[in-house]
This record gives structure tokens, C-alpha cells and sequence, in this order.
């Protein structure tokens, strides 16, 4: 059977609903209690992420607080996103 999502969420719902094998972002997968891991991560879908805002909103409190956060817990937050 081939079925094709054009969102995650969809993925996750045909794979709750049995359809079969796929692949899903760790961050989201790994929340899911039903669903079990049967492969590691697949190095060819690993994707860098930038985190982007403009020159005007860099040092407001609020953004410079969200990257001040995202700095320091890269480490934890490397794994979530990448497995």
C-alpha cells in the first residue's frame, strides 16, 4: 500500500491507524506512547536549523531571552530535534 500526507500530523494519525512503516520527526515520535522506534535515525533526512529573526527585533527582551535560552540549552535541544 502507498499513501501519501502532506502534514505530520496526518503521518502520525496512518501510522497509528496501522498503515505501516514511516518516518517522523524525533520531536514528534518520540511523544507518541503507541508508536515504537524499529529504525535510528536516518542520516540522509537529518536537516541543520537556523534560528532567524530580524536586525530590529534582535536585542528586544523578548528575543534576545528566547535566543539566550536556545544558546544555553543547545546541547538538550540538539537531541530532540535531530534524535
Amino acid at each position: 500500500m502507498v499513501a501519501r500526507n502532506n502534514s505530520v500530523l496526518g503521518l502520525v494519525y496512518a501510522l497509528k491507524s496501522g498503515i505501516g512503516l514511516g518516518a517522523l520527526p524525533t520531536a514528534i515520535a518520540d511523544d507518541q506512547q503507541d508508536l515504537v522506534r524499529v529504525l535510528g535515525p536516518i542520516p540522509e533526512l537529518a536537516r541543520s536549523w537556523r534560528v532567524l529573526t530580524t536586525a530590529d527585533l534582535r536585542n528586544t527582551p523578548r528575543i534576545s531571552a528566547f535566543f539566550d535560552f536556545v544558546a544555553a540549552e543547545r546541547d538538550a535541544l540538539r537531541t530532540i530535534l535531530t534524535g
